[in-house]
């Protein structure tokens, strides 16, 4: 979606809860924020072409011998229309303006994925449907980022390495870590090196080591478990591995990596299932996730059916 119709929903209160997580993590959200609230009162005038038009006229027939006072009291009718205006143009330029030059933005779309090296040669890799920001200009001070959605990091060792997302934070001094931030949850998992987390508000949740991860849910680790100790996240080898999560995880999981709509009305949502499943054919990534469940889909107008046999 592009920044004007982000901001335009904002504006109108019409972001999703998803939507608006994405748009606080932008770098002027707090300035957006303050501005809206000094500006809510603020009523652009309504201008009367008809009127207004008449008064131009009238003034161009109006002979040499008009007074200064004449002068003087249209043109500061006429000054208050221009300043009124101006302030209605400077404000759509606030809103509508392009993110400071210094931010690098990693958006991906339903399907896509990208790899980027950072300013000190830290590298990461962005998952579909995800998003990830951070200031060059101040890295070298500030090895902080924003992320909504999925990443794998290695970082370079260094100064405090901070990965924050709407559910919790992320820090690292070196090393290898995959991060899962999706509406409610985030996972964390080390490959090497040490990693802390930390809730939403700052305060230490736990410490993972080299092969440990961990859920969080409503600032609380929810679950902690090992990995295999040297393996990097699976969805780098183009295989999505999902743990006890809600069937609609991985329906949606499934719709961002094929980039299709899956309609799952006909089933339950909300049971509780693991699945893996392969990023290259979307026939057996669905037989692979739901046939255990006893879930078979029909492809209809681009169009994926979930249905119980």
């Amino acid at each position: 979606m592009k920044d004007d119709e982000i901001l335009h929903k904002w504006v109108n209160d019409e972001l999703t809860d998803e939507e608006l997580e994405v748009f606080k993590l932008r770098p002027e959200y707090d300035s957006l924020v303050d501005l809206y609230k000094n500006t809510e009162s603020f009523v652009a005038p309504v201008f009367d072409d008809d009127a207004m038009l008449d008064a131009v006229l009238k003034t161009e027939k109006s002979t040499p011998a008009a007074s200064e006072s004449g002068r003087r009291v249209f043109l500061k009718s006429w000054m208050k229309y221009a300043v009124a205006a101006a302030s209605v143009v400077l404000l759509a330029v606030w809103f509508l303006r392009p993110n400071n030059s210094s931010d690098a933005l990693f958006e991906m779309a339903k399907g896509e994925r990208t790899e980027g090296a950072l300013p000190d040669g830290s590298t990461f890799v962005v998952n579909a449907e995800s998003t990830l920001r951070y200031n060059s200009d101040s890295w070298t001070k500030d090895r902080s980022l924003q992320l909504h959605g999925e990443a794998f990091f290695e970082v370079k060792k260094g100064s405090k390495f901070t990965v924050n997302t709407p559910t919790g934070i992320v820090q690292v001094l070196g090393t290898q870590f995959n991060v899962w931030s999706r509406k409610n949850l985030l996972e964390v998992k080390c490959t090497s090196g040490k990693v802390a987390v930390l809730s939403a508000s700052g305060t230490l949740l736990d410490e993972l080591t080299k092969g440990e991860a961990l859920r969080i849910k409503a600032n609380k680790v929810s679950e902690k478990w090992s990995t295999k100790a040297d393996e990097k996240a699976s969805w780098l080898k183009g295989i999505s591995k999902l743990r006890k999560v809600p069937l609609q995880t991985v329906v949606d999981e499934l719709s961002r990596q094929y980039d299709v709509t899956i309609d799952a009305s006909k089933v339950d949502t909300k049971v509780i299932m693991s699945c893996n499943f392969q990023h290259k054919d979307l026939d057996l990534a669905l037989k692979t996730s739901f046939a255990p469940l006893d879930i078979i889909f029909e492809k209809r107008d681009g169009v994926v059916y979930l249905m119980k046999k």
